[in-house]
């Protein structure tokens, strides 16, 4: 039994893809199981445990589901935001730690401020590093993450600008072919440089805010009391006929209830991987049983909109350009405009003979009627990242276990 943290060590087999998984990825739909888009390769889940004899085989034990914490009525000299910053605070120094060798990722928005809070309020003047957005809306990130910084007497910047390094840039890895692996994040080509930078800078540890959006989870009873939507990605139609059979049973043999979420855990494997081949060890403080259970136990008018995050910053004395930005800062316009110019000539150029179609779980006449459509008029190419990320990784490891 091989065992790895990074999926491309195990010989990925591209000939035996497990069509749930892929059809779960490609429909946006996540699962979170020991199952990954390989039959021969299996994931351990959180506390769950494998085990293996030359007679069974793998055999991989799940543990009870996890119990989860239901909000409460708040004691009337409560304050959430110290008991909250305290918390933060706790995970951030329960390992020794050093200023020079932390970075944290200060993207400007509420769940990288709280990670960079608390790292300058207990290490001190750490690294900061971000992609940086283009545009009004980049102008925007760079004078809050400026504020930020200096209010929180942070240390030295490093900056990528996302669109020099978009989705299948052509001087990137997936656009060339090297080994990519299916879990990678979408923003991986300037992910790697971005860590490369920080390896090279001298960076052992890097924080993150992922966790952060669960925190202000909301319940499925509290969003009908909110009216606030669920977004929930309609299934695609260029899907293949042996991926929408699939989806039938895409609720099938999941994983229990796990302590933290399954998104937060499934955005950890996917964060984590891309560090540690740089170097880096990743740290998301709020990624926390003891932060999320804390968070899950506060009444929903704290959780809403992030109200906690920002009355921390709040507090704190930040403007209402940092607590409250008027422009929405994500890096979807960066997606749409890579799409467009690098990954729609690609995705026509393998489709003739995509491993994903000759398996039957993409429509190659769908496919191919969107990318003309999106050609034409020049938008919805973010729709066609998914068929491509994955195409793209398939391709460079069938090159990889072809080559002597």
């Amino acid at each position: 039994m091989n065992v790895s943290w990074d999926l491309l060590d195990l010989d990925p087999e591209t000939d035996d893809l497990d069509a749930r998984e892929v059809a779960a990825m490609l429909a946006y739909r996540s699962r979170y199981s020991t199952a990954t888009v390989f039959r021969t390769i299996r994931q351990l889940t959180e506390r769950a445990t494998a085990a293996w004899d030359h007679t069974t085989g793998l055999s991989i034990g799940y543990p009870p589901p996890a119990l989860h914490s239901r909000p409460r009525i708040l004691h009337p000299d409560a304050d959430p935001v110290a008991a909250f910053s305290d918390l933060l605070r706790r995970e951030v120094t329960a390992r020794p730690l050093s200023t020079d060798g932390c970075a944290v990722e200060l993207s400007g928005g509420m769940d990288s401020s709280m990670t960079a809070l608390a790292l300058a309020e207990t290490v001190g003047p750490v690294r900061t590093a971000a992609l940086m957005l283009g545009g009004d809306v980049g102008d925007q990130q760079h004078r809050r993450r400026c504020e930020i910084s200096a209010r929180a007497r942070l240390g030295p910047d490093l900056t990528v600008p996302v669109a020099e390094f978009g989705p299948f840039h052509p001087t990137g890895p997936r656009a060339n072919g090297r080994p990519t692996s299916p879990t990678d994040g979408t923003y991986a080509e300037a992910m790697n440089e971005l860590y490369s930078r920080l390896s090279a800078a001298g960076a052992r540890w890097v924080f993150t805010g992922v966790g952060g959006d669960e925190l202000c989870f909301q319940r499925p009873e509290e969003r009908v009391l909110t009216g606030d939507p669920w977004n929930l990605h309609p299934v695609p139609d260029h899907l293949g006929p042996r991926a929408r059979d699939a989806l039938l049973h895409i609720e099938d043999d999941l994983a229990p209830a796990s302590v933290l979420h399954a998104s937060t855990l499934l955005a950890l494997a996917v964060h984590s991987a891309t560090a540690m081949r740089h170097g880096l060890w990743p740290i998301s403080p709020l990624a926390a049983p003891l932060v999320l259970r804390f968070s899950e136990s506060l009444p929903l008018e704290w959780r809403r909109g992030k109200r906690l995050m920002r009355l921390r910053l709040e507090q704190a004395g930040y403007s209402r350009e940092v607590v409250h930005p008027p422009l929405r800062e994500n890096f979807a316009v960066t997606c749409e405009a890579a799409m467009l110019q690098d990954g729609l000539p690609l995705l026509c150029q393998w489709l003739p003979g995509s491993i994903l179609t000759l398996q039957g779980l993409l429509d190659p006449v769908e496919l191919s009627t969107e990318c003309a459509t999106v050609a034409t008029t020049g938008q919805g190419a973010s729709e066609l990242y998914r068929p491509l990320a994955l195409e793209a990784a398939l391709r460079s490891l069938a090159i990889l276990a072809a080559t002597p």
